[in-house]
């Protein structure tokens, strides 16, 4: 029997890194935090990000829809996801522009890919994270190998990240020890196992 192909692994962030990209925003800064805290929590592509729209957001609900044929899916919004909402479209410029994430330069047009990959560089850059992970792309995979390390399944990560195909999904759980680690940490705090002894 032949040996499948070797997975070429994947480039993604650690939630450290993720935490460290976070910091060098600046805080009043709220459409940048806005725009990436949506990009990971929800997996988003950039061309994603830039075409979302003000009504694609409705009280605890967001509307994701994807690109390359992805399904689409309403997904629960973070709470601190709904705040800084909250905090960009109070300082929004209120014009007819349907985008979220407007342009600077021509207000009805949506923030380029371009823009969103150069504002990532430049604060991955800031955080010290290596030159091969300072893609935008690196927060859907951050996305995915979180939510599988925390136990999510297989078809939850699919519906999530809105993959047609499942074997997409399937790179995320590249890392079966360090999702086992903390399945187990789970295990021993249950109480839904038999005990097997006289020990307590």
């Amino acid at each position: 029997m032949r040996r499948p192909p070797t997975q070429q692994p994947i480039k993604f962030l650690t939630r450290e890194q993720v935490e460290s990209f976070f910091a060098q925003i600046p805080k009043e800064n709220i459409r940048d935090l806005l725009l990436f805290d949506l990009m990971y929590r929800h997996g988003l592509r950039r061309g994603e990000a830039a075409l979302m729209e003000v009504a694609d957001a409705r009280g605890d609900q967001i509307w994701i829809w994807r690109l390359k044929g992805g399904d689409a899916n309403w997904h629960p919004l973070y709470g601190r996801s709904k705040r800084l909402f909250r905090a960009y479209m109070e300082v929004r410029p209120a014009d007819p522009c349907p985008y979220l994430f407007r342009g600077r330069r021509r207000s009805a047009q949506p923030l380029t890919e371009g823009t969103i990959s150069y504002l990532f560089q430049l604060y991955a850059s800031a955080a010290g994270i290596p030159t091969e992970l300072r893609h935008p792309h690196t927060l859907r995979h951050s996305c995915g190998t979180h939510l599988a390390r925390a136990g999510w399944d297989l078809a939850d990560v699919q519906w999530w990240l809105g993959h047609k195909d499942i074997d997409s999904t399937k790179i995320y759980f590249h890392d079966m020890p360090a999702r086992v680690a903390e399945k187990y940490k789970l295990l021993l705090r249950t109480r839904r196992l038999a005990r097997t002894g006289g020990f307590n």
